[in-house]
């Protein structure tokens, strides 16, 4: 039995090494030169940044995984706890930091919101309860229609993660000031949506932050590529770097192979790749009868990612966000298609936890929500206005900058087919369907990526490609000795 992976994510590594103990022969073909999807190095005069997902949260699930091969985890990669791991700053620079401290956190609260901390623990209790209901939705077989989502077994679970409720209004609830809520409502504007607009079920990012924790391996987030990489070569996997798919050969609504660079063509009893990747390249599968999703496009709302490595090391968090002064005008602005006069800013500074890994000064890794555009004034100007709304805080970067790099988002489209389709505005709905397995019936085609909710990180990628590799092998009856 022969299984082709189209692409070197973490979900993807994670199924491939699932298949394989399975007895299954596994051949993962990537693109890039590197494998781990959008997580990736960068290195600027001898700085080094990465990209992609940058908190690591839930690492038993990762452990569980390792673990589950036979491995120990300490053999390949140490996942360390942040304590109070981001930092939000308002205007006249007051501060609230998030962590799982919960009596650290309440002592913030009984500061600047008397009720927020009364009410504090009943909200990590609701959010516990939508998690789990999320779990249990994830649990199912892929559900393809809404009606679904109305009857058993999802109704209570779905019912659970209030559908019918924005974010902003499930976190004004619980809290009364303005800059708790927009700490705790951050996980729709990171993702270019406004808070307001954005499902309730986006809080359940809030469970591994508030609850369990943060961390982040030690050495860089892309040593649990590597240790992914390892241990698929362990077990048999093969993969190939600069390795493109550009066809997917079909025969009667069954997967029968996959062609690289348009010359090889190579046989295969099952073919999976990313649901994202699919909605990419629908031409993959051009030949087959069946209904196609319209190609990706950019969304009106976008980023600009900026790489700065300093001289020096700044009084900056591992997660540190500065904040507009006014959330809904940035949001009204973007929406418009215009350049924030005052943007809400995110940074990441893996110096703050491992600074003997940068000695140099810090590598900061920089974004901040902007209209789509590969008009490189338009960046220019956003970048100008992302340095100073960080100084307006007391973070002046410009006179220690060693070097920088700016990405606009027509840039990032094309070097990580970053289309930020999640900032589009979805229903709760929309996040647990899978309309594409209704539309694509081939045999023996299967996605990655379809069961993860909107803020998820490398954690659920990795139980995303053990589902999808259990569903796989049921399916195609793969018994350890062979097949049928």
């Amino acid at each position: 039995m022969k299984v082709a992976v189209i692409g070197g994510s973490v979900g993807n590594l994670a199924a491939a090494i699932r298949l394989a103990r399975e007895g299954i022969e596994v051949s993962i073909y990537e693109k890039r030169e590197h494998m781990g999807g959008k997580l990736r190095a960068v290195q600027l005069q001898g700085y080094d940044f990465e990209i992609g997902p940058t908190m690591v949260t839930a690492p038993e699930v990762i452990e569980a995984f390792i673990t589950s091969t036979g491995r120990n985890i300490k053999d390949y990669l140490e996942i360390r706890r942040v304590r109070h791991h981001t930092q939000n700053i308002f205007p006249q620079t007051s501060s609230f930091f998030l962590s799982s401290d919960r009596a650290f956190m309440r002592k913030q609260l009984q500061k600047l919101d008397a009720e927020g901390a009364r009410n504090y623990d009943m909200f990590l209790a609701e959010i516990m309860k939508m998690k789990q209901a999320f779990e249990e939705i994830m649990a199912l077989p892929p559900l393809i229609a809404w009606r679904q989502l109305l009857m058993p077994p999802a109704r209570s679970a779905y019912l659970t993660l209030k559908p019918f409720e924005t974010l902003d209004h499930f976190v004004r609830r619980y809290f009364t000031n303005e800059e708790v809520i927009s700490s705790f409502t951050r996980y729709a504007s990171y993702n270019g949506i406004a808070p307001d607009d954005a499902p309730a079920l986006f809080i359940i990012h809030a469970y591994d932050e508030l609850i369990n924790g943060v961390y982040y391996v030690a050495g860089g987030n892309l040593r649990l590529v590597r240790a992914l990489q390892q241990i698929a070569k362990e077990e048999g996997v093969r993969y190939y770097t600069s390795k493109e798919v550009t066809k997917i050969h079909v025969q009667a609504d069954e997967v029968e192979g996959v062609c690289l660079n348009d010359e090889l063509s190579l046989e295969a009893d099952a073919v999976l790749m990313s649901v994202e990747d699919f909605k990419a390249q629908p031409q993959l599968i051009s030949d087959a009868e069946v209904l196609l999703p319209d190609p990706m496009k950019p969304t009106g709302i976008a980023a600009c990612v900026m790489l700065v490595a300093l001289r020096t090391h700044k009084q900056i968090y591992q997660h540190h966000i500065v904040y507009s002064k006014d959330r809904v005008r940035e949001f009204e602005l973007l929406k418009r298609g215009e350049i924030p006069d005052d943007p809400t800013v995110y940074l990441y500074n893996p110096a703050f936890s491992e600074q003997e890994r940068f000695m140099r000064g810090d590598a900061l890794l920089i974004f901040a929500n902007m209209p789509y555009t590969a008009n490189e004034q338009l960046v220019e100007t956003m970048k100008q206005r992302i340095y100073k709304k960080l100084e307006e805080v007391g973070l002046k970067l410009e006179d220690d900058v060693v070097t920088k790099q700016v990405w606009s988002p027509g840039e990032l489209m094309t070097m990580f087919d970053q289309y930020r389709q999640s900032g589009q505005v979805k229903k709760t709905a929309q996040y647990l369907l899978n309309p594409v397995l209704k539309d694509c019936q081939l045999k023996r085609l299967y996605f990655t990526g379809l069961q993860t909710h909107p803020t998820a990180g490398l954690a659920s990628a990795v139980k995303n490609g053990e589902r999808v590799a259990k569903r796989m092998i049921e399916e195609l009856s793969v018994k350890k000795d062979g097949y049928g």
